[in-house]
């Protein structure tokens, strides 16, 4: 690999997506730093790619600004933030749950967002380089008339709506600052998370997207091929987003990949 090298700061990085993330980027070279709260799994993670562990609640700014700061120092500037740490909260009718559990749905999914996008902003303006990318989730999109969607609490739907548009927001921002921003949906994961949301096609193979597709478009998307698409929301199974780079034109004309009330 020529040039300065690439390092990759995935949040959520000890199970499922994050872990997937943090070692394809691994393998592609990237200096890695996978970042979780749980110490012991992280740190598992971390040894099994050749990278930085960081224990980190993306909810507690002060953490955040110093595992950003703690990354930079060990590896070096940050080029792709990956804000993959989530929580899908309890479910249910939201009358039934606490104000509490329903908001710290909303923290961990955009209020960690926030911090981590954030905190890496001021070295990736100065540098005129860098890019992020926000795990979304198509339940900020889906129909709630019918299917397995109605066991998704109100607080992730939310919140991952909300993500969608900070994004977009960021995206227009930075832009003018070489930085580009985008959301993305993994599809169904099969995973902790979406254990007993989705219980009744847990053995259905067909139901479920592979963690590994979401790496493939995020190594896709630090590339650069899609840059002229910053702010947009890009589905990992559903698009094909090899392809996008060829519809540029066409997205931005008639406003599509984005969140829209149609």
């Amino acid at each position: 690999m020529s040039g300065p090298p690439r390092v990759a700061l995935v949040t959520g990085a000890s199970r499922g997506i994050g872990q997937v993330v943090a070692s394809r980027l691994a393998a592609a070279g990237y200096r890695v730093a996978a970042a979780a709260r749980s110490a012991e799994r992280v740190s598992e993670v971390a040894d099994a790619i050749g990278g930085l562990a960081v224990v980190l609640d993306v909810t507690d700014g002060a953490a955040v600004d110093a595992a950003i700061a703690t990354v930079e120092r060990d590896l070096g500037p940050i080029t792709l933030l990956v804000n993959n740490a989530g929580s899908a909260g309890e479910g249910g009718d939201t009358w039934d749950q606490s104000a509490e559990s329903w908001w710290r749905v909303f923290e961990v999914n955009m209020l960690g967002t926030l911090l981590c996008s954030r905190a890496v902003m001021p070295g990736m303006r100065e540098r005129g380089h860098g890019r992020i990318v926000n795990i979304a989730s198509n339940a900020a999109f889906m129909s709630l008339a019918a299917g397995p969607v109605e066991r998704i609490g109100s607080a992730y739907m939310a919140s991952k709506a909300a993500v969608v548009r900070f994004s977009e927001a960021l995206a227009s921002e930075a832009r003018a600052d070489g930085i580009q921003v985008f959301a993305i949906s993994p599809g169904t994961v099969k995973s902790e998370m979406t254990a007993s949301i989705f219980a009744a096609e847990w053995d259905d193979p067909a139901f479920w997207t592979p963690p590994e597709v979401s790496a493939d478009l995020i190594e896709f998307l630090d590339s650069g091929a899609l840059d002229a698409l910053s702010g947009r929301y890009i589905h990992a199974s559903n698009d094909d987003w090899r392809a996008l780079a060829g519809q540029t034109s066409d997205i931005l004309a008639h406003d599509r990949l984005s969140l829209r009330v149609r």
